[in-house]
């Protein structure tokens, strides 16, 4: 390697946080870099889209968040092994983008609302809203991807897709504590089992990782 890998994002954890853990998970040396706003609205060589996060490793410079973590993913044997765990891969990072969409609206938009977070829990979380209307978005989707007899998601090598689950878990457990816990145990003990594992841990508790949650400080 030819230096640290960078990250480049605002000074909080918000689409950085999936990238970060996924490094920190493989014990790849990284620095966070925050973000000059001007630069990234002005700079397409740079923000190919004026958005971050963007990554700089080795000669790789990609921005787009999911594309960021998939480039993790491939470099760092995070992927799977093959087409068919690949596939397994991809659905699962897709199903929490989709997810992570409705969160953002409860965060950005709704702000946090009584009303909004009840609503996005009866919709998105309640177990039994399964066959509801919800635009096909439910957490429950998510945990039922979990392959049987394997210590992880996909199977029994960490993989990207643990580090989204584990990212948006994260994220709820903050607004829902009790309520997710007791409704979704699998996935409580996967958020417990990757936060154990020493890289993860070293990462989470050290100075890394950013105290800001999200950009209105929500969440």
């Amino acid at each position: 390697m030819m230096g640290k890998v960078q990250v480049y994002y605002f000074p909080m954890r918000g689409r950085g946080e999936p990238i970060r853990v996924a490094l920190a998970a493989k014990g790849v040396e990284f620095e966070h870099v925050d973000v000059d706003y001007a630069e990234m609205k002005s700079d397409l060589t740079k923000y190919k889209f004026n958005q971050c996060p963007r990554l700089v490793d080795d000669d790789v410079d990609v921005c787009q968040s999911n594309a960021v973590l998939r480039h993790v993913g491939r470099k760092y044997d995070m992927y799977g092994k093959g087409l068919k765990e690949a596939a397994a891969v991809d659905e699962v990072v897709d199903g929490v983008e989709a997810f992570k969409t409705k969160y953002l609206a409860l965060i950005y938009q709704d702000e946090l609302a009584d009303a909004a977070k009840q609503t996005f829990w009866d919709t998105h979380c309640e177990p039994a809203s399964i066959s509801g209307r919800n635009s096909g978005i439910h957490l429950a989707y998510i945990s039922k991807l979990a392959a049987p007899g394997t210590s992880w998601l996909v199977s029994d090598e960490l993989s990207i897709a643990d580090i989204a689950v584990w990212d948006m878990f994260d994220l709820l457990a903050r607004i829902f504590p009790d309520t997710l816990a007791a409704a979704y145990p699998d996935l409580g003990a996967h958020h417990a089992a990757l936060a154990a594992v020493p890289s993860v841990r070293a990462y989470l508790e050290g100075p890394l990782r950013l105290p800001k949650v999200n950009y209105n400080g929500l969440g």
